[in-house]
């Protein structure tokens, strides 16, 4: 936009308020920057867009195929985008990408034709994808994934302080000892949770043993079982990256003799059905998935109203839910 306002001899306001379709400048300065923002290439969204009510709103919600597939966190989430959009009248265009559309950074049509007003992702993909995506000039809004190289708008979980809270919960009866169970690089709420997790652990002075740290292993039963089969001692309480992990967790502990809270306590996070098949049901944090993704919607809607605001990174708070896991 400075660009723009050096050709011209103009203010950066001036361009602003003219490419956003807003009162302020006469028809034939902004036919003007128009023009010049068209020839050097600066992505513009149609004037005719911006005045379009709600129920005219088309938005697209794009994730990989695995997060579609997925219903115990994401599932609901995408669940309540649908009906959010839905209760603003508007049309939700939906569209899985699959690895190879990913690694060669593919976007889906509709998005290079600007076939929708805004655009949400859900869950995380690489960052040059997202560039791309960004680089449409469609408002877009990443839910539950951000990355400090890319400007554009983030609602998030406050993982760090979730299970800070979890650990120091956990640490908070009677226990002395404490392990991490979880993917950490798998995405970088995992890895929040671990530094939240590593934070609390600091703050009580406690000395951590590395073997208690299973940061690199999936949500797999029979591995899991093999790593815990072969520590030579375990912990009193574990902190899980998720539910699931919490889930499995409890399992094996419990087919090995362990009597879950009495022997060793169990917390997870997420607040999926994971924490209530587990027996017995797990202490977790909560995170509110119908507010994340009405969050998200209101957040686009007002992208789409403005694109030319700073980008934002939504920290949502969490809730610990004691159970039947921990020791009292």
């Amino acid at each position: 936009m400075q660009d723009i306002a050096d050709r011209l001899n103009i203010s950066k306001n001036s361009v602003s308020i003219a490419l956003t379709g807003k009162s302020g400048v006469g028809e034939d300065l902004r036919q003007k920057i128009i023009e010049v923002a068209t020839e050097i290439g600066y992505p513009i969204q149609k004037l005719s867009d911006k005045n379009k009510s709600d129920n005219e709103l088309m938005i697209g919600l794009i994730a990989r195929e695995d997060i579609f597939s997925e219903n115990t966190f994401f599932g609901i989430i995408n669940l309540n985008i649908e009906k959010e959009v839905k209760a603003r009248n508007g049309q939700l265009l939906i569209h899985s990408v699959d690895e190879n559309n990913e690694l060669n950074n593919e976007i889906p049509s509709f998005i290079t034709e600007k076939k929708i007003d805004g655009l949400l992702v859900l869950s995380h993909l690489k960052k040059e994808y997202i560039q791309q995506l960004a680089n449409t000039g469609i408002p877009l809004v990443l839910i539950d994934h951000h990355d400090y190289d890319l400007n554009v708008d983030s609602i998030l979980t406050d993982n760090r302080k979730g299970a800070f809270v979890a650990t120091r919960y956990l640490l908070s009866n009677g226990t002395n000892t404490i392990g991490f169970i979880g993917q950490v690089d798998k995405s970088p709420s995992y890895k929040e949770r671990f530094e939240g997790f590593t934070y609390a652990v600091k703050e009580a002075g406690i000395k951590q043993e590395e073997k208690w740290l299973i940061h690199s292993i999936k949500e797999d039963e029979a591995a899991i079982e093999n790593y815990i089969e072969n520590l030579d001692s375990l912990p009193d309480a574990w902190l899980c990256a998720n539910d699931e992990y919490g889930f499995l967790l409890t399992r094996i502990l419990s087919s090995l003799g362990y009597k879950i809270a009495e022997d060793v306590s169990i917390c997870g996070f997420d607040n999926s059905y994971f924490s209530t098949l587990s027996l017995p049901q797990l202490s977790t944090i909560d995170i509110d998935k119908e507010y994340f993704a009405k969050r998200a919607v209101v957040q686009l809607y007002n992208r789409i109203e403005d694109n030319n605001l700073p980008p934002e990174k939504i920290l949502l708070g969490t809730q610990l839910l004691k159970r039947n896991s921990v020791k009292d």
